[in-house]
């Protein structure tokens, strides 16, 4: 290539500025693949394609970086600079074409009859390589082209430059600006991967009749494109409930003088389009078509660079006879981009993810389920978007197969969860069951002592389902209760010592007690009803006996545990024998290392309790209990690990990445971290110091029996969170939506779990029973129920659920539907932080978002990590997702069970600046401002806008009052920066001397024109 000495410099236009700026250090391309009639010679076709780089600039322009400019330039060269190669094969051709671009601005390689063309995705968009073939084609085939005297591009981006500098595009631009202004687009679908793949992965269909669908859901004469981006925003939306979402579409820039001229002109138009998913869409269009419209009259003014578009569609009908074929690389901002040709009452559609953020298979389920999702809106116009949403009869069919193991075969263990035991019992008698501190018990032994007092519990008439409860901390004699109440038919009742006296006593009422065996004194603030049969077993168990019980049938209840109710009062699990039984079968299914010794951390009132209580003795391994006052000491239980050589135990995720932090050389066979959402820090370090230990995400209501589905976590997660797997045997995972229907992959809906784990019910409450437990649309046999869980999660095409976060954690700010676990993962990333939690806390200005973290070094400054954490939010969430305020406090509170304690969270005194009454005029005029707009009864100058309450809405508010009473236009920008009354006070006093300073600027010059004049 010659070099650029006579070459002219044009700055780029808004459409070549974005795309480059996007895709840097990488050049995105434009490919054309023509295929001749005749098998041509790089020498014979280089004069040819010199001609038409001569014909047009912009096939002799590249791209550079000029001194003291931001943004790359247009250097456009005088003669053709381009080169033409011939390659074996069109792999060879694609990869001659790409590297031949970092040199020249043009570049062809020939193979047999194919023709590959290939010029920067800045240099041309889909029109200009169909011209750039149709002239090519005619002087192949000996023709001569009409002389060009129109417009080039470089003149088209001039007069992009001047339309910026005058009134219209001043307006234009602000309107553009409001439009971006809060745009949640940045916020992951589900399913999105947390890293870019390492290929744009695509998915297409051939759709039968959609083109035609589309027609008849054009309402008004509307554009086929248009609908399609309703529809495409729609569906979007659908995704995870969004209401409101700016979507781009596929437009051209061109007008009538720039008909024959080549260059990039395509634009997306970026619409915000406000969506009701309960509402019809032909309702609705009206609304709809209004914001298109008002998108396109302000295109021209459009600066693509400015526009934050993760989402967008475009639309053309197929040429009849096109002998080539187009191939553009796409910006890798957009994280979806749908393609539609219509052709006929028919369609293509190919669907791709440019920022490499979903696979393959995501891609083919989504583009199935919006090619359905027109077609039914086609067939009843007026139906609500939210019931269209559904999937097809081959989708459905994948995600049953996928998430429906109800048929799932595993061996059986025992009917009665006793019986498993006892069968250890008489294959190993001599064998280590228990073990508490240095004290252990051989299977025999437990066995006998659990017989004696089953003996003494029948009787004192404990039978089938009758309730007896325990009270006691973890000993030999705790486990002895339990064994000994099943083996008498009964029902255990475990009750915690830790639990308050009122939450122990309507336990004991409302569960109707038969029977309470009491290991320690009770507390005497426990109030125990007249008919309850005291059994104090303080002083020792009755002895020992060898002969059993006859067992009951598996049907009768196991268990009851309490969970929190949403009333304020605990409601009653009623766990069956054979509820239980399929739980610990399934372990022995999904767990293939042998279990020899599992460390038990819960509480016996927490269901994950019966997980290693059962699983353990169940199949002769060996159960250690840490002693009291132990079992929460992270540097203890990481001695007791490596001492007592554990090879297995569960823990919450928080309790375990505390382990870790004191793990050394002693590494367990399996570690399980279920009872809330695993972080994937924790899987990352877990992964970096314990490679070889199987970490296993479970997840499971008390409803389920313990669990309904785990993953294995053997590489670092790929998506935004640690999976919580697929179904367990025997268990049946389903997203529904909110009108029951079957959620398709990459959907959001509520989780409903069903299967033979399934519990009864709530003890004593039918009605709540009623509500939760619901009869199964998609039931293998009568009867069959499934309960909704209230956990919002998504499938994905290989058969592992991703949670979401709970239904009653999704709050709406402004309008705006905000998941606390989305920003509560943000915080989570940051090395400074070791646990997070965010709440939503109502004030007179409406609700606030507050966050809470737990350093990982107390040595690190709390003002420091403060205000890097909000700084790092505000470049990562949209602004109504970055908290008010962020605190950091030494611990979480923790409900007995150990889970975070939201309500003792809420209840912590937000820590605020002592108050500063204003110093003057001006600060004593905005303090007034905010307090009228927060409605609180005084601000001090020191106190932050946002931790009073304040957001971006109040700030547009506050900013209208202060040039009304101000007389100052301040931008909305200074309103972030002046997060206190004292700062914006300064930003005040700067922009009024900036003013002064202007205002004598512009005198200077009138004085000036005057002097000329004369």
């Amino acid at each position: 290539m010659t070099g650029n000495a006579h070459a002219d410099i044009f700055q780029t236009s808004s459409q070549q500025a974005s795309i480059l700026q996007s895709a840097q250090p990488d050049l995105l391309l434009a490919l054309l693949q023509v295929e001749l009639t005749q098998t041509f010679s790089p020498q014979t076709l280089e004069p040819v394609l010199r001609e038409l780089c001569e014909r047009h600039e912009i096939l002799r322009t590249r791209y550079v970086q000029a001194a003291g400019m931001k943004r790359l330039v247009q250097e456009i060269h005088p003669q053709a600079q381009l080169q033409v190669v011939r390659s074996d094969d069109l792999a060879q051709a694609r990869t001659q074409v790409r590297e031949g671009l970092a040199q020249y601005p043009l570049v062809a390689s020939v193979y047999d009859r194919q023709l590959l063309v290939g010029v920067a995705l800045a240099s041309a968009d889909e029109q200009s390589l169909v011209q750039l073939s149709q002239e090519l084609q005619a002087l192949l085939d000996g023709g001569a082209l009409q002389p060009f005297d129109g417009l080039q591009y470089a003149d088209y981006a001039a007069w992009q430059a001047d339309l910026a500098d005058e009134p219209i595009g001043i307006e234009g631009r602000a309107f553009w600006r409001e439009l971006f202004a809060g745009q949640p687009a940045t916020l992951p679908l589900p399913g999105q991967l947390r890293h870019r793949a390492a290929v744009v992965e695509a998915a297409e269909q051939r759709a039968v009749g959609f083109a035609a669908a589309l027609g008849a859901l054009s309402v008004d004469a509307a554009r086929a494109e248009e609908t399609l981006l309703g529809l495409w925003a729609a569906f979007i939306a659908g995704l995870d409930q969004q209401h409101s979402l700016l979507v781009g579409l596929d437009v051209d820039g061109r007008n009538e003088q720039l008909a024959q001229t080549l260059g990039h002109f395509a634009r997306q138009l970026p619409v915000r389009l406000d969506l009701d998913l309960f509402g019809s869409f032909t309702a609705q269009w009206p609304a709809l078509n209004r914001q298109i419209q008002l998108s396109r009259s302000w295109l021209d003014c459009l600066d693509e660079s400015e526009a934050p578009l993760a989402y967008a569609c475009g639309y053309r009908v197929a040429a009849d006879d096109r002998q080539a074929h187009i191939e553009l690389e796409h910006p890798p901002a957009l994280k979806l981009y749908l393609q539609v040709q219509a052709s006929g009452d028919d369609a293509s559609l190919k669907l791709l993810s440019p920022a490499r953020l979903f696979t393959a298979g995501q891609l083919q389920a989504w583009l199935e389920q919006f090619v359905h999702f027109v077609v039914q809106l086609a067939g009843e116009p007026t139906r609500p978007l939210q019931q269209a949403l559904t999937v097809d009869a081959a989708q459905q069919a994948r995600v049953l197969a996928l998430y429906d193991r109800r048929g799932a075969v595993n061996p059986s263990i025992g009917g009665c969860l006793h019986e498993m035991f006892e069968q250890q019992a008489r294959l190993h008698p001599q064998r280590i069951a228990l073990q508490v501190g240095e004290h252990t018990e051989d299977y025999a032994s437990l066995d006998q002592k659990a017989n004696g007092l089953a003996h003494v519990l029948r009787e004192r008439g404990v039978g089938a389902d009758s309730v007896v409860a325990v009270y006691g901390e973890r000993s030999v004699e705790i486990i002895v209760a339990l064994l000994g109440i099943l083996k008498a038919g009964g029902a255990y009742l475990p009750l915690d010592p830790l639990y308050p006296a009122d939450r122990l006593s309507f336990m004991l009422h409302d569960a109707g007690v038969q029977a309470l065996i009491s290991l320690e004194p009770l507390a005497a603030d426990i109030e125990v009803g007249a008919g309850i049969e005291r059994l104090a077993l303080e002083n020792g168990l009755p002895a020992a006996r060898t002969d059993g019980v006859t067992a009951d049938g598996g049907q009768n209840l196991a268990y009851v545990i309490y969970t929190s109710g949403s009333t304020g009062k605990p409601k009653g699990v009623m766990v069956s024998h054979a509820n239980a039984c399929t739980s610990t079968q399934a372990r022995a299914e999904f767990y293939k290392a042998p279990l020899q010794r599992f460390l038990m951390l819960s509480s016996f009132s927490f269901d994950s309790s019966v997980a290693g209580l059962f699983w353990t003795l169940g199949l002769g391994g060996t159960l250690y209990l840490p002693q009291e006052g132990q079992h929460k000491d992270p540097a203890s239980i990481a001695r007791v690990i490596g001492e007592q050589r554990i090879s297995h135990f569960l823990a919450l995720p928080s309790f375990y990445a505390q382990i870790l932090e004191h793990l050394d050389s002693a590494a367990p066979a399996c570690v399980i971290v279920a009872g809330e959402a695993c972080p994937l820090e924790l899987c990352h370090r877990h992964l970096a110091l314990l490679p070889d230990t199987l970490l296993v995400n479970e997840y499971g209501p008390s409803e389920a029996t313990v669990w309904c589905s785990a993953q294995t976590v053997e590489n670092l997660p790929s998506g935004e969170r640690v999976a919580i797997g697929g179904p367990i045997a025997q268990a049946c995972l389903l997203a529904l939506d909110e009108e029951g229907a079957l959620a398709g992959f990459g959907r959001a809906a509520e989780l409903f779990v069903g299967g033979p784990g399934l519990v009864r019910g709530y003890l004593n409450r039918p009605a709540l029973t009623a509500s939760r437990f619901l009869p199964d649309p998609f039931a293998q046999a009568p009867g069959q129920r499934l309960y909704r869980t209230g956990d919002r999660v998504v499938s994905s095409v290989e058969g592992a659920l991703d949670y979401l976060g709970r239904l009653d954690f999704q709050i709406k700010i402004r309008g705006y539907r905000i998941e606390l676990g989305e920003i509560e993962n943000r915080l989570l990333q940051s090395a400074e932080v070791r646990e997070a939690a965010v709440i939503a806390r109502e004030t007179a200005a409406g609700p606030q978002l507050v966050a809470f973290v737990v350093r990982r070094s107390a040595a690190a400054s709390a003002a420091v990590i403060e205000a890097t954490l909000l700084e790092r939010l505000r470049e990562q969430m949209p602004e109504y997702m970055v908290p008010s305020l962020l605190q950091v406090i030494d611990n979480m509170p923790l409900t007995p069970n150990g889970k975070l304690d939201r309500q003792a969270l809420s209840a912590l005194e937000v820590r605020t600046h002592e108050y500063v009454a204003p110093r003057n005029e001006l600060e004593a005029v905005l303090a007034e401002i905010w307090q009228q707009a927060l409605q609180l009864e005084r601000v001090g100058v020191n106190d932050n806008f946002f931790a009073l309450g304040g957001h971006s809405l109040l700030a547009t508010r506050i900013r209208s009052e202060v040039q009304s009473r101000l007389n100052l236009d301040l931008p909305l920008r200074a309103f972030f920066e002046g997060e206190t009354v004292a700062l914006l006070a300064i930003q005040v006093e700067q922009h009024r001397q900036s003013s002064l300073g202007d205002d004598k600027v512009d005198a200077l010059e009138a004085l000036f024109d005057t002097v000329e004049d004369v």
